[in-house]
């Protein structure tokens, strides 16, 4: 099966602070995700329009395994850091995407 490439963007909830966002992210989000079980890659971008926040991009070993492991993950096992990074930020998906080259 072909790998899958997630993007997604969060943007800052007004008077939070863009530092305590990467924080969180670098410190509590990001961690779990590297060792979701499926999850080969996390990469967290910056600059994403001047100040509204970051875009994170996953690679998984395919779609099926990122729906999977993220569903049990954000919806199981780790509601609260769901729970907090809506405190931060509001989460828009961009693409899940096939990977072609890998």
């Amino acid at each position: 099966m072909a790998r899958s490439r997630i993007f997604y963007i969060l943007t800052l909830r007004e008077k939070k602070k863009k530092k305590d966002l990467q924080r969180f992210l670098k410190t509590q989000w990001l961690p779990v995700l590297r060792k979701t079980p499926g999850c080969l890659a996390v990469e967290l971008l910056d600059t994403y329009q001047d100040r509204a926040g970051y875009c994170v991009s996953e690679l998984w070993e395919n779609r099926e395994i990122h729906l999977q492991s993220t569903a049990k993950l954000w919806r199981e096992t780790h509601t609260d850091l769901m729970q907090k990074v809506g405190e931060y930020a509001t989460i828009e998906f961009l693409w899940n995407c096939i990977v072609l080259d890998a």
